[in-house]
């Protein structure tokens, strides 16, 4: 029997220069915009919100890498909805590279990161069972709904 695989994600904060590259992991998740009833963002779209990130001092934004390629993003709030809290906006694999772990893997690096943070929450918008089995398998817990297509997810650090 040969030896396991372990794939080795890495994550890197994100700025407006990489709008391309996050462009791209956008484009090869037309699942997901679809599921929560949204068009693929245009290249201009995505250089406005990282635009947007720069001057939130709350805001953290991370593009995931295996290697050289991005395969993933991840969006988050400090501070929010409480001071001692994260909200976890956005957690997105590209959809040719989902099953192998990633998710969790980015998750684990990111909350490890979190100095001071006693809750990580997590919103998951649209009708999307997947993401929300991906977060009750990694410790949530069913909190609230947002509205028709919000609802949030809470985990103690």
């Amino acid at each position: 029997m040969g030896a396991m695989h372990v794939l080795t994600l890495d994550l890197a904060p994100v700025t407006p220069k990489d709008a391309p590259l996050l462009h791209r992991v956008f484009h090869l998740s037309p699942s997901y915009f679809a599921l929560i009833g949204m068009e693929l963002p245009t290249l201009e779209d995505v250089v406005r919100d990282l635009q947007t990130l720069e001057v939130d001092p709350r805001r953290r934004a991370f593009l995931l890498f295996l290697g050289q390629e991005p395969v993933g993003y991840l969006d988050a709030k400090l501070g929010y909805p409480e001071a001692e809290d994260a909200t976890l906006s956005l957690l997105l694999i590209r959809e040719d590279h989902q099953g192998q772990g990633l998710g969790q893997q980015a998750l684990e690096r990111f909350a490890a990161g979190l100095d001071g943070v006693r809750r990580l929450y997590a919103v998951v918008y649209g009708h999307n069972p997947k993401a929300k089995a991906f977060f009750q398998a990694q410790g949530f817990r069913y909190v609230k709904d947002g509205g028709p297509t919000l609802a949030w997810y809470v985990r103690p650090l």
